[in-house]
């Protein structure tokens, strides 16, 4: 039997006198010994102790090859590829960027999918989406340039009103309502909506033409939502009223 001692406790059996022991961390230190079984069970002392550091984990992910394509006056969507690590077997860690920065207002509609809001009408933009390790090389894509279409929609839509809890579903799950809003130039079902939750945009698709939608909890006691409306050159309304709820129970 090889037995690692150390940073985990766990055990292998080996029929011959070497072993390659694979998934193994990068830069890390690990300890290994041996002893024998018979066929009657009987175990001999153990072997001495062998202690190895891993190397360390210095080469990026393979690229991304980003495409993209331009919704409307303020929105684009973009995807992606998979990229590849050599020690990664996992998904990998994606960030959007725009014009060289973090990208913000982003909606996540799968692993590798994604939706940038509040975009300026009539405006070009240069899109990477960056692949990070667990090890923190990263890897940057081809760059995507878009532009945004004109428009010349000034008006937000009304707020939603009568938000309120639609159901439960436990550990911080919840689905919420509200009546939906109109606008001066976008029709009802084009208007999306973003839930706020203690203040923070949730990054979850946004919802187009409902009155309802799914929504995490933040970690905290207490979670106060709002909602907002958004029409499709990006024009936000006021916020819808407060909906407090106690996901874990009340506040201390």
């Amino acid at each position: 039997w090889v037995h690692m001692v150390s940073p985990l406790s766990f055990s292998m059996v080996a029929t011959q006198t070497s072993l390659t022991w694979t998934s193994l961390s990068p830069n890390a230190t690990y300890s290994f010994y041996v002893y024998a079984i018979d066929k009657s069970g009987n175990q001999s002392p153990k072997s001495n102790t062998l202690t190895v550091t891993t190397p360390a984990d210095t080469t990026p992910p393979t690229a991304p090859v980003l495409s993209g394509s331009v919704l409307g006056p303020s929105q684009v969507s973009l995807t992606w590829t998979a990229a590849t690590d050599e020690n990664q077997w996992w998904s990998l860690t994606y960030a959007v960027w725009v014009n060289g920065n973090p990208a913000a207002h982003v909606n996540w509609y799968g692993e590798r999918s994604v939706r940038i809001r509040h975009l300026t009408p009539a405006t070009t933009y240069v899109f990477t989406v960056q692949a990070w390790d667990i090890s923190g090389n990263r890897t940057t894509s081809n760059q995507v340039t878009l532009t945004t279409e004109a428009s010349s929609d000034t008006v937000a839509p009304t707020a939603p009103t009568n938000l309120h809890l639609v159901s439960d579903q436990g550990g911080g799950e919840f689905y919420l309502g509200w009546t939906q809003s109109t606008d001066d130039v976008d029709p009802q079902y084009a208007i999306e909506y973003e839930i706020y939750v203690n203040g923070v945009l949730s990054p979850l698709a946004v919802s187009a033409g409902v009155d309802q939608d799914f929504v995490y909890a933040a970690p905290e006691c207490e979670n106060v939502f709002v909602v907002k409306a958004v029409d499709q050159t990006g024009n936000t309304s006021e916020p819808s009223n407060e909906l407090t709820l106690f996901p874990w129970g009340p506040c201390p």
